[in-house]
C-alpha cells in the first residue's frame, strides 16, 4: 500500500514524458510538420493542441492506472478534487519535460534513450526507494526537478494519510509546468521559423 501511490506517480510521469518525448520527432520524421506550416495556424497553437490532447489523454490513463491500484485494495482517504488537481499537475510538468526531450533531439532513437534516462533518474532520485535528504546536494536539485518528486509525496499524502498534499509541492508542479510551457513554446517557435 505504501508504494502504490509511488508507482502511480512514476508510471503517469514516464507515460507522458515518453508521450511527449515522441510526439514532436515523430512529426518531423514523417512530415507532418510541413502540414501545419502551410495551415494558418501559429506555433503557439499548435503546442498548446499538443499539450491538451496529450493532457487528456494523460489524464485518463491516470484514471485508469488509480482503478487498478483502488482494485488491489489500497486506500484512498484523501479529497477526490486534491487528486484531479494533483493529476493534472504531475502529467502537465511530465509533459513538458517530454516535449522538452523532443525539441533538443534530432532522432526518434535519441529521443527514446533520454526518456529512458528520464525514467532512471525518476526510480532512483525521486525519492522511491532512497531519501533525498541522503543525497549530496546537486542530486538533490535533479530530485527537485522532477515532477514524480512532488507527485509521489502528494499521492501518499492523498492515499495514505487522507491530507490535502503540501501546497509548496502543487506550486513546485505548476511552476515547472508553466517554465517547461515557456521554454518549450520558444523552442518550438525557434524551430519552426527556421525551417
Amino acid at each position: 500500500d505504501f508504494y502504490a501511490p509511488a508507482v502511480l506517480a512514476l508510471l503517469l510521469q514516464h507515460l507522458a514524458v515518453t508521450f511527449g518525448a515522441l510526439s514532436l520527432v515523430r512529426e518531423k520524421i514523417l512530415g507532418a510538420d510541413e502540414i501545419f506550416r502551410v495551415a494558418p495556424i501559429a506555433p503557439i497553437e499548435i503546442l498548446a493542441g499538443k499539450y491538451l490532447s496529450y493532457l487528456i489523454l494523460g489524464l485518463a490513463l491516470g484514471g485508469i492506472l488509480t482503478a487498478l491500484i483502488r482494485v488491489l485494495g489500497v486506500p484512498f482517504f484523501g479529497s477526490f478534487w486534491a487528486f484531479v488537481l494533483t493529476l493534472l499537475l504531475v502529467t502537465a510538468a511530465s509533459l513538458g519535460w517530454g516535449f522538452f526531450i523532443s525539441l533538443i533531439s534530432q532522432s526518434e532513437s535519441q529521443a527514446v534513450q533520454l526518456s529512458m534516462i528520464s525514467l532512471l533518474a525518476a526510480v532512483f532520485f525521486s525519492g522511491f526507494f532512497l531519501p533525498i535528504s541522503g543525497l549530496r546536494l546537486p542530486i538533490q536539485y535533479l530530485a527537485y526537478a522532477l515532477p514524480v518528486y512532488y507527485g509521489r509525496e502528494a499521492f501518499q499524502r492523498l492515499f495514505l494519510v487522507g491530507a490535502w498534499p503540501n501546497p509548496q509541492h502543487l506550486l513546485a508542479l505548476l511552476a515547472l509546468a508553466a517554465f517547461f510551457f515557456v521554454l518549450n513554446s520558444v523552442l518550438f517557435a525557434r524551430d519552426y521559423r527556421k525551417q
